[in-house]
């Protein structure tokens, strides 16, 4: 079954329209109320408690004061102004034409960082990890190599060449909450050395790792499936590029959605379910 995009904007009116999306505003409303309410109270307290210590009427002073820097503290704390919290929006897989015919098989993915947080930071390194049929034994490691331009891809008739791709992939910078999209090519980790990435017909499960100023350690960002049929592989060898697209209707892929579709096959491609 083909989804339109017109199909899938009724997903996201449908998505937009629950009860339960529209009930969140008011939850998070009352639950900061109950929060300052709180803090107001355990502020009066313990002014109440250092009255002794204070001639009157400065303890009542004292106290909005704490309770005022308990509200500033709980509301950046919520809005995230001093933290730097990136997320990753992933699920569509592309298989561009091979450079020469008999190439090494790369994954395209379109990728959107976006951070939460109001604090700036790094995305300092990521990698994919693909298994296949839940095998660990088949598990590859997969490293982003270039960045490609999009707009130069689609003129070279989505084949890899020098043209199409930017600078090695590095460490970049991501704002507060700011979102860029971005285009990460990524082939074998090992490079020269190890066998070239072959796929064989099954069911694939990708996962992303990302290394940033907000952790210490790798973090695995997001996981989707993909299955890759015989007819995926005959297109390929065909010198075809082949689009494995996600189109469940959820909220990462609605964001998706509004980030813009200029990547996607055209209506005369052929796009596997």
């Amino acid at each position: 079954m083909i989804h339109t995009p017109a199909f899938r904007m009724a997903g996201m009116e449908r998505l937009f329209s629950s009860s339960a999306l529209r009930a969140l505003p008011r939850l998070a409303g009352h639950r900061a109320l109950v929060e300052a309410t709180a803090i107001i109270a355990v502020a009066l307290i313990l002014a109440a408690l250092l009255d002794p210590l204070i001639r009157p009427p400065y303890w009542l002073a004292l106290g909005m004061a704490i309770a005022a820097l308990g509200i500033a503290l709980l509301c950046a704390a919520r809005l995230r102004l001093l933290q730097f919290a990136p997320e990753v929006l992933a699920g569509d897989v592309i298989l561009p034409r091979p450079s020469r015919v008999g190439g090494d098989v790369k994954l395209l993915l379109p990728l959107q960082f976006s951070n939460d947080g109001g604090a700036d930071g790094i995305i300092q390194w990521m990698a994919l990890r693909l298994t296949r049929e839940g095998d660990p034994a088949s598990s590859v490691l997969l490293s982003p190599v270039a960045e490609i331009d999009m707009q130069r891809f689609i003129q070279a008739k989505r084949r890899l060449d020098d043209e199409s791709s930017l600078e090695p992939f590095t460490a970049f910078a991501l704002e507060g909450k700011r979102a860029i999209a971005k285009f990460v090519l990524f082939d074998r980790a090992e490079g020269r050395r190890a066998e070239p990435l072959r796929l064989m017909p099954g069911r694939y499960a990708f996962e992303l790792f990302i290394k940033s100023t907000a952790t210490r350690s790798h973090k695995l960002e997001c996981t989707f499936e993909h299955a890759v049929t015989g007819k995926h592989l005959e297109d390929l060898a065909s010198d075809l590029a082949v689009y494995l697209i996600d189109y469940k209707i959820t909220l990462p892929s609605t964001r998706r959605e509004l980030a813009g579709m200029e990547w996607l096959p055209r209506a005369s491609a052929r796009m596997p379910n």
